[in-house]
């Protein structure tokens, strides 16, 4: 007795379709659109996982950057607030922080302690802005300003800034006299390879201090243990206000 297998089929326009081969075209289609679909969400978490990780480096950037941002508001502060502990009522609140602005961007320029420059500062002018030197004599000596530069001297450095033409009363303005008293004291360090040879030369100039070495005789060396004294000073200060703060916030 032969058995026989019954197909069923199924009309579409016209066609018929075997129910077996439907099966197959819909087990076909069922997959194309599962893998289509895999890879669309793989695709998404790619895209994702991507989007996440620039986020990441941005926060990651920003913290950076907010982070130096507040170290050097911190340390402008400390400075504002230790010209404030030595000039006292001397100096206007708004000159204190235009000076610590000043200090601050014109050492770090050339990669010095602030300390050292308001060290600077303190023995040229004792931090009076419309200082004008005289020598022993009393006679005017033509150093003017914070700096005590003379007009010749921050010309020949403004050339090289590209400031243009200056007055006698462009070096009363901290703002230009910093620029140029430290691009000098740098240049002079620069040239000496020394930082006690820069800053002697700085008070008595270049050519007394080549002369001298020429000549091997000693220098004068109390207008740099001046420097010194006030720079390990300040910095007693900075220690001082930093153990303050310290404290207070263990309060």
């Amino acid at each position: 007795m032969s058995s026989k297998r019954i197909r069923i089929g199924i009309l579409f326009h016209g066609n018929k379709i075997w129910l077996s081969e439907f099966v197959s075209i819909i087990c076909v289609g069922l997959l194309l659109l599962t893998f289509i679909t895999l890879s669309i969400i793989i695709l998404q978490n790619e895209f994702t996982s991507h989007s996440n990780a620039k986020q990441i480096t941005s926060l990651k950037s920003d913290k950076i950057h907010l982070d130096h941002k507040m170290a050097v508001l911190k340390e402008k502060n400390r400075i504002a607030h230790l010209l404030c502990k030595i000039v006292g009522s001397k100096l206007p609140a708004h000159t204190v922080f235009q000076l610590s602005e000043l200090v601050y961007t014109n050492s770090k320029q050339y990669g010095y302690d602030p300390l050292l420059l308001l060290a600077v500062i303190r023995v040229e002018s004792l931090f009076n802005p419309n200082a004008i030197g005289r020598f022993k004599s009393g006679n005017i000596s033509g150093a003017m300003g914070l700096m005590q530069i003379k007009l010749e001297t921050a010309q020949e450095m403004a050339d090289l800034l590209n400031m243009g033409k200056l007055t006698s009363e462009d070096l009363l303005k901290p703002e230009i006299n910093l620029v140029l008293g430290v691009a000098y004291l740098a240049k002079l360090i620069s040239r000496f390879k020394s930082f006690k040879l820069g800053l002697l030369a700085y008070n008595i100039g270049p050519r007394a201090v080549l002369n001298n070495l020429s000549r091997n005789e000693p220098l004068s060396v109390n207008y740099y243990k001046k420097v010194l004294t006030h720079y390990y000073r300040f910095q007693e200060f900075g220690q001082q206000q930093q153990l303050t703060e310290s404290l207070n916030t263990c309060n």
